[in-house]
Parts: C-alpha cells; structure tokens; sequence
C-alpha cells in the first residue's frame, strides 16, 4: 500500500489551526471534493477520507492515499502560499514524502499510540457508553475500535479476511475536548491488535481535522 504526505515545513502552527488549514484548501480547491468531503450537492461524504489533515511537530501537513495521491500533487505544484486566520505564509519549504506499508491481518500483535485525541462515540454508542459500567465501557470501546479498522481497511480497498479473529486490547482514557464551541468525550491512550494500521491515519470520528492519529510503538 502507498500514501503520501505533504508537509509545509516553514509554517508552523497550534492543533487548533489545523481546522483552518482545511477550510483553506477547502476554499481554494472547491472544486475536489477529496479534500473537503463535501458533494456537489451539498451534501456531505461520510466514505473514508482519502486525503487527511495533519500537525507534524507544528507543521501543517496533508496525507493522501489512492486517488488522493494525485490531487496532492496537483496542490504541491499550485500552492505557493497559505493563509491561516489573518497571517500569510509564503511556502518556500514544501516536503513530499512517498511511504509504502503494509495494511491488513496479521498473527502476532503489534501496538499504538493515539497520537491525537481519539473520537470514539456517535451519538447512539455515547449513550451506551454512560449507561455502561466499567468492563462494559472497556467492552464497548474494544468493538468500537474493532469497526474502525474495518473501516480504514475499505479506505485502503483491503478486505479483512476473517475479521471475527481481529483482537483488540485498549488502554484508554476519557479527555472532554472543545469541538466546535462543544465539549465532546474523546479518548487518549494506546492499544494493541493483530492488525497492521499505517503511521499517521486515523480511527474514528473526525479522521480528516487530525482526530484520532495512530503510530506503532514499541511493546510497553
């Protein structure tokens, strides 16, 4: 599997900003839905997001899988500078990063970190969650988890070949985050699977604003 990652290295900016570099190529790529999820119709796309917006040591970034490889091209070449709030970037240092990976079932378990804050619960699985006691909340976010790597693996056109031997183990912590002037239950933490997620991509809710982030780690 390949994605890649366009990174704007002399702009630096606060996780809060992220929401406004998307609005931005939102703005100036109308156009491509890829990087906006929005139809033509107005309606929103609720499929895996194909091109995700992210924060690398403060600098904003773009990932792209399939069909978003190509519309990220196109935005290195026709992007010269960004605005964000009321400051303008001049973009002298623009970074294409190619990364092939592996994707999919495996046998041994590997772990990750969320990076970002991991959206979890709609509104129907947040009610189960408060009416859960602690195993069944534990229980609930195991499956929870579980559905979201059925999810990125049609993202990445990947079909799970025996999904009910996925296993997940979870070390998760509730964090309110302020989403939109709301205060939305997320979670921190890491977990391990017997599934192989790329570095960067995100699970759950709010993939595309930088929600969710996943990276391999080490065993702890």
């Amino acid at each position: 599997m390949k994605y890649i990652i366009l990174k704007f290295n002399d702009v630096k900016l606060d996780v809060r900003d992220i929401a406004k570099v998307r609005g931005y190529f939102a703005t100036n790529f109308s156009d491509n839905p890829l990087l906006h999820n929005h139809l033509p119709n107005g309606k929103f796309s609720y499929k895996f997001p194909k091109i995700q917006y992210r924060l690398f040591d403060g600098n904003p970034a773009l990932i792209a899988m399939e069909e978003g490889i190509d519309v990220l091209k196109e935005v290195f070449f026709l992007t010269d500078e960004m605005v964000i709030g009321n400051r303008k970037y001049t973009l002298n240092e623009k970074e294409i990063i190619s990364c092939n990976v592996e994707i999919g079932q495996q046998n041994e378990f590997t772990y990750y970190q969320f990076l970002s804050p991991y959206m979890a619960l709609n509104q129907e699985n947040y009610l189960k969650y408060q009416a859960a006691d602690k195993y069944d909340k534990v229980t609930l976010l195991k499956d929870i988890l579980k559905n979201n790597l059925k999810t990125i693996s049609k993202g990445f056109s990947y079909e799970i070949p025996e999904f009910e031997k996925i296993a997940v183990q979870a070390n998760l912590k509730p964090k309110l985050i302020n989403f939109k002037n709301v205060k939305m239950l997320c979670f921190t933490g890491d977990f391990k699977t017997n599934f192989l997620i790329p570095d960067y991509w995100g699970l759950g809710k709010q993939t595309a604003r930088g929600f969710g982030v996943v990276k391999q780690i080490k065993e702890t």
